[in-house]
């Protein structure tokens, strides 16, 4: 069936002082509205996404768990089906899988990883993709690939089946939506990162043209099965601001490194006052279909209307 593509808000959530403090984060974006709780997944202070999350399923009843992105070069495809299965027996049927290929260059030096050419690690994504998609099915695996073998492996416990369970993929480049056109339910669409950090090669193929290319990628790369995909965006810069102008001349424009008009209509920044950004949301919906917004967990409480407004909760 087709998704109507009702606006959906997600935080993205990572630093936390105390566990104490977590739980009620979760909490509060239950109550506040929001559709999903996600976390990050990388080696530097930030929380280990899989215990964080089977605490949040513990703490809320609602709320979407998912991660954005567990980095695949990280963990064997294996070990990695294993904690999410486990995972999915806490968080039932709100599990949102996000899958990367790792891109940020300190997770690999403090790993000791050799970090391949972004082609390899793509290939190695999709690889592992089709291995826990295999898994989740339930019974027993053997797969002989590029990168991976695995003889005899078990698909327990067993999972909920889909469509209970969401595969969150994306990126900024074809070959990335290449590879969350043929996996994904839901395919998040940001920069392209050709560098192994976030910055100015990154916000510099934010522009909003950048973006309709992104979406006519996608639709010719899925098909007929576009309809089907929720297409989601993260939310590099928010602010709800009286002056929208003034923001993104003194804030916006030193960030993206362009013309602040530029970059107050890039995808990656919410930026105005509550009635500004809601506006622009249904815009970019209609033109981009994009639908599900995940913004910084500084956020949560600012953007509190915008989500209460648009969703109706």
């Amino acid at each position: 069936m087709s998704i109507d593509r009702r606006f959906r808000f997600a935080v993205l959530a990572n630093e936390v002082p105390s566990a104490q403090s977590w739980r009620e984060q979760a909490r509060t974006a239950e109550d506040l509205g929001y559709s999903g709780l996600l976390v990050p997944d990388h080696l530097g202070r930030e929380w280990g996404p899989l215990v964080s999350l089977a605490t949040a399923a513990e703490a809320t009843g609602r709320i979407a768990l998912g991660t954005l992105m567990l980095a695949t070069d990280l963990r064997h495809p294996l070990v990695l089906f294993k904690e999410l299965a486990t995972l999915a027996q806490f968080a039932g049927e709100r599990l949102e899988i996000g899958l990367g290929a790792g891109w940020l260059a300190q997770d690999y030096e403090r790993a000791g990883i050799p970090m391949a050419p972004a082609g390899e690690r793509i290939d190695r994504l999709a690889e592992a993709t089709t291995i826990l998609k295999a898994l989740w099915r339930g019974g027993s695996l053997d797969h002989r690939g590029t990168h991976y073998t695995l003889t005899g492996a078990v698909g327990e416990p067993a999972p909920p089946a889909a469509p209970a369970v969401k595969w969150v993929l994306g990126g900024g480049g074809r070959r990335m939506l290449s590879v969350a056109a043929e996996h994904a339910d839901i395919i998040n669409v940001s920069a392209q990162l050709s560098a192994a950090q976030r910055g100015p090669s990154f916000f510099a193929s934010a522009r909003l043209a950048d973006f309709d290319r992104r979406y006519d990628w996608i639709r010719s790369l899925t098909q007929s099965r576009f309809d089907d995909i929720e297409i989601q965006c993260l939310a590099q810069v928010c602010a709800v601001t009286a002056d929208r102008d003034r923001y993104g001349q003194r804030v916006l424009a030193r960030a993206f490194g362009m013309d602040a008009a530029d970059a107050l209509d890039s995808p990656l920044a919410l930026v105005g006052s509550v009635d500004e950004i809601c506006d622009r949301l249904e815009r970019l919906r209609e033109r981009l279909a994009m639908s599900y917004w995940v913004l910084p967990a500084a956020q949560l409480k600012p953007f509190a209307d915008v989500v209460e407004r648009l969703t109706g909760k």
